[in-house]
């Protein structure tokens, strides 16, 4: 996994940790949610059905209920 750093000004730091905080996410699962969904829009990263959620894959952080516990049966 590589490992990118950015720089949020304060306004958009609180801002991603309300919304990440609205939806029982970290500010970083967040924000690599946000990023995976909007390379897959563009095109730029293709969907696969086997992507290893032992990375923790951000495609599968939306199937989480407000508990916090994965929705789907494994």
């Amino acid at each position: 996994m590589v490992r990118l750093q950015i720089v949020l000004d304060p306004a958009e730091a609180d801002a991603l940790a309300m919304w990440a905080g609205s939806e029982l996410r970290d500010p970083r699962d967040q924000i690599r949610l946000v990023l995976r969904r909007e390379l897959e829009r563009r095109g730029l990263l293709n969907v696969t059905e086997d992507a290893p959620e032992a990375q923790g894959d951000p495609s599968q952080l939306d199937q989480k209920d407000r508990t916090g516990q994965s929705s789907r049966d494994d």
